[in-house]
């Protein structure tokens, strides 16, 4: 029986205690003594907690070091010739990068482990990787070093995941759209179906990031475990719209910020290109000088 906490939530929840430099508290009648659990609520007074991280750190350290990141391309099929880019070689996939926990006996390249050796995923996923912030294969500062360093050690497995049309995924930036959710949707199956997996994948992120694990739901993926989205949109529609109008920089906020993504310059390009590049550079403009949905010119990306 896997006697690591099955509940990801729960584990999230632990970090909002700093973490400790030692083991050496003092109880509440100024007795010194060592702990191997989470220390009592009258101890955590007296703890010296570091406050000179970029972020929270669990009270008590996992006992696994972290292996090597390992750069993964997953296949997502059901990108085919009609969603363009790189649906037209049958080549579309995600890119993700993925750290494991350091277990005595547990060989991660093993096709057959052992159920010690099974266990659960936390991921983030968004646009920024290599695109605003550090390469997917890299901890994030954002988010990913904390989960890294505080879950990992606990035996979790954790993965930095680009959408389409970032970091090193191809086909095309698909903001929110159905393309997007089938390629998140393909990296949940992969990291829950792997030999080393225990079946169960948590996400967790803000902004664009806390967007993701909401489209990942949509599925209703049996690996799915649970979701933490912070400050995500409430609709594609009202991220840019406000009171019948929208914002000045949404002419080309989107397709022209998170669209030139995946466009650097290097053999690959083609396959992030789609007609809604195109298209959007003709819309926001338009939609923004009218007001309206822009029916005539035929956009139909909200319906």
């Amino acid at each position: 029986m896997d006697k690591r906490p099955l509940l990801i939530t729960l584990l999230f929840l632990s970090s909002m205690f700093a973490g400790c430099f030692g083991n050496d508290v003092v109880d509440n009648e100024g007795i010194e003594s060592d702990y191997d659990v989470y220390p009592e609520s009258w101890q955590r007074a007296d703890i010296d907690y570091s406050v000179n991280s970029d972020f929270s750190r669990v009270t008590v350290n996992g006992t696994y070091g972290i292996d090597e990141v390992r750069s993964v391309f997953v296949p997502v099929p059901s990108i085919t010739l009609a969603d363009g880019g790189a649906g037209a070689t049958g080549s579309a996939e995600v890119h993700l990068g993925l750290w494991l926990p350091v277990i005595e006996g547990c060989d991660w390249e093993s096709a057959e482990l052992p159920e010690e050796c099974h266990v659960p995923v936390i991921s983030e996923i968004g646009p920024y990787y290599s695109d605003g912030d550090v390469d997917a294969l890299t901890p994030a500062d954002r988010l990913g070093r904390f989960l890294i360093e505080n879950y990992v050690p606990y035996g979790y497995g954790v993965a930095q995941v680009s959408v389409f049309g970032t970091g090193e995924s191809n086909h095309c930036m698909d903001l929110m759209g159905t393309d997007e959710q089938r390629g998140i949707d393909a990296a949940v199956t992969w990291l829950g179906s792997q030999p080393w997996s225990n079946g169960k994948v948590g996400i967790i992120g803000k902004s664009y990031d806390g967007s993701t694990p909401w489209q990942a739901a949509t599925f209703g993926n049996e690996f799915l475990a649970t979701i933490v989205p912070m400050s995500g949109l409430i609709g594609v529609h009202d991220l840019m719209w406000r009171n019948g109008s929208m914002e000045a920089r949404g002419m080309i906020m989107h397709n022209g910020v998170y669209g030139s993504f995946g466009v650097d310059g290097d053999a690959e390009d083609s396959q992030n290109m789609c007609e809604g590049y195109v298209q959007g550079y003709a819309m926001g403009p338009a939609a923004y000088l009218s007001g309206g949905m822009v029916d005539y010119a035929g956009n139909d990306l909200l319906d």
